[in-house]
């Protein structure tokens, strides 16, 4: 059976913060889980065999074949690109900036 406890100890070591309520309902929940599974171990499943890999359940493949095919150019690839150069496409740079003592600086630049 889960405890109060044990649902307050998952949440402090995955740092999550519940109220009262949230936390009677994760324990009456787990508990729920638990017995369904309870349930299923009362099921006779000795005539059943294991299914080690679930692929082995098709009895076919039902993916397409992988055929190499020619790729684009680096020109077809860019003609609907807003804006490109040198073979590449241009973007916005995305680097998220701080204040720092009045002066802005670049996330990239401060040591971790």
């Amino acid at each position: 059976m889960v405890t109060r406890e044990n649902i307050e100890h998952i949440a402090k070591l995955a740092r999550l913060d519940f109220s009262n309520a949230e936390y009677e309902k994760l324990t009456q929940d787990m508990n729920n889980v638990l017995g369904y599974i309870d349930q299923l171990k009362e099921l006779d499943v000795s005539d059943v065999a294991p299914l080690e890999n679930i692929n082995e359940a098709q009895e076919k493949n039902v993916f397409r074949a992988d055929v190499s095919a020619p790729c684009l150019s680096t020109e077809e690839a860019l003609k609907n690109a807003p804006k490109a150069a040198d073979g590449y496409f241009l973007v916005p740079k995305v680097i998220e900036q701080v204040k720092k003592d009045a002066a802005i600086v670049d996330l990239e630049d401060e040591e971790i």
